[in-house]
Order: C-alpha cells, then structure tokens, then sequence
C-alpha cells in the first residue's frame, strides 16, 4: 500500500460528495474540489447528513481523524493530494481537461482514478497524459453504501497502480474486483444494460407494462442476485438445460445495437423519468425520494445479511 492519507475528490455532485464521506470514515483527510463555489458552500451540511443517516442505519465510523476540506482552488489540490478521484460529469473532454490540469500531481506520481461507468480508460489516459497512473474506480450508486468497486485497467496500467487502487479501496472497506481489459460499460454495466434493453423491449413490444416487468424483475431472479451471481446460477440449473433454452429463446430477445424506437420517443417527446416528471412512470404522483430511501434502507438489509454469507471468500472458491 503506498503513503496515501490525502484523497483530492474532483466533482462534489451525488457521487463525490458520498465518496468523500466513505473516504473520510475510513480515516483520510479528504481536499474536495468543484468548478462552482455555490456546490462546496453546500458540501459540509451534505456530508453531515450522509453520515448522520449512516451512523444511524450502519453504525459509526471505524476510523477516526478522517475529515473532509473543501478546496475551492484546484492548485491546492493538485500540490496536495496523493490520489486523485475524478467524479465531474461522464464526459471524455472534461475528464481529460481536468486531469491535464493536475500537473503536479502527475509530477510527483500520484495515482488517478476515475469514477466513469463506461468511457475508455485508455483513450481517458492517453489524452491526458497520465495513462500510466491511471486506473477507472467504478464506484457504484450510491458510493457510501455499495459495497464494490470495479477496478479497470486502461491499456497503459501497470500492475503497481492497480494493485495500489485495489488497496486503496479495500482500505474503506469495499470489495475491489478487477477488470483486466477496458471495454465499455467493463462487467457490472455491460449486464444491467443487457437487461434494459430487454426490460424496454417488453414494454415496446406489448409483453408486459412497466409496473409488471418491474415487478417480475424484483420478485424473481432479483431476490437470488445477492446470493447466487447468474454463472453459478446457471451451473445449479445446468449448462446443457441452458443450452437447450438457448436454442429458441436467443433469437427472439432485443438484440438492438442503438437506442431502441421506444427509448428515442420517449426522449424526444420529453419523457425523460423524474427529471421532466414522466418516463415510464408519472413521477409527479410518485414521490422519487421516498423511492431512493426504500433502496437505500433495502441496501443496509442486504449487506447485513451477506455479511453472514461473507461475499470476499465465495469469490475466492
């Protein structure tokens, strides 16, 4: 593990602000920046509600002398830190921007993250110039709870930063799980956007309405998913069953390699989800954040119960 105490988190929207929380529990002194003053007025109040509301639902940090530091100038930052977290908004030229501008940090070979769900860590490095301390830290949402992290390596990684990023995040308590080749979407989203995809269809095509194919999902393979992953899954059932099932079902399932028709309506005529208040369902007789708290509370019961399963040595047999 290198000499890390001070994380410079870049980008203090949802996931920022909750990384530094997780950040500052285990112990380190966390510099957060953001290019509009008005989100680091608002950081402290924030971080003390995420850890109010851990300490009541998990329980109270395991380390103290943590504490986070708002930085409104990036020059601080950069002479400071010795890992740096990318979490600014999923787009390749701003990435790259910010990380042209850590000139310091790159001199004294701190390490690079970025939080991206997708984009390319090679190109993201490469353009940067930093792809040889630069490793993607897929923190999932939401960060302070989610119990891994994917580990990507870019083409240009060497072993030392991702085993140095794979510490590092052991080190608040996740589960790193690395990713050997930088393709996008790596291995979580690659899935779940398989399912989407699917998941829309259903609902284009007629088969089912969104309530239900929801519904479906939750109440079914859903309740298995923290137990059992979908490969040993399909060892239980057995691969020559699969295979059979395979034969006839494939061919009938979405197999579109662009937007399907329904989701570019769907955008085009407004309907963007919570956002504009209608996507698949009228969020204006919903209430988005009481759905947020049911997942989040649901997240805490999960986790106390795989903590009984002990998830780190199912994936090591």
């Amino acid at each position: 593990m290198r000499d890390i105490h001070r994380i410079g988190i870049c980008g203090i929207g949802q996931m920022g602000a909750a990384s530094a929380v997780a950040f500052k529990r285990a112990g380190y002194h966390v510099l957060a920046w953001n290019h509009r003053p008005e989100r680091l007025s608002e950081l402290p109040a924030l971080a003390q509600k995420l850890e109010s509301w851990l300490n009541e639902n998990v329980g109270p940090a395991t380390c103290d002398g943590g504490r986070i530091e708002p930085c409104a100038d990036l020059g601080i930052l950069d002479k400071q830190a010795d890992a740096v977290l990318d979490c600014i908004i999923e787009d390749m030229e701003q990435k790259v921007a910010l990380f042209r501008r850590l000139a310091g940090c790159r001199e004294r070979g701190a390490i690079f993250m970025t939080t991206t769900s997708g984009l390319s860590i090679t190109a993201m490095g490469r353009q940067a110039g930093c792809a040889h301390l630069l490793a993607g830290a897929h923190f999932w949402n939401p960060p302070h709870l989610m119990p891994l992290v994917e580990v990507i390596r870019g083409e240009d990684t060497p072993d030392s930063i991702m085993d140095a990023v794979c510490a590092l995040v052991e080190s608040i308590g996740k589960i790193p799980v690395r990713v050997e080749k930088d393709v996008p979407g790596f291995i979580g989203n690659r899935m779940l956007h398989a399912l989407w995809r699917e998941a829309i269809n259903l609902v284009e095509r007629g088969i089912a309405a969104p309530q239900d194919a929801d519904l479906v999902a939750r109440l079914t393979f859903g309740l298995r998913l923290p137990a059992i992953g979908p490969l040993e899954n399909m060892d239980l059932v057995g691969l020559d069953l699969i295979e059979r099932i395979h034969e006839y079902l494939l061919v009938d399932l979405a197999d579109n390699h662009a937007p399907s028709q329904y989701l570019q309506d769907s955008v085009a005529q407004g309907r963007l989800g919570v956002k504009s208040g209608a996507g698949f369902y009228d969020w204006r007789a919903r209430d988005p954040a009481e759905l947020v708290q049911k997942r989040d509370v649901q997240v805490v019961r999960q986790l106390a119960a795989l903590r009984q399963l002990d998830i780190s040595e199912d994936r090591d047999r």
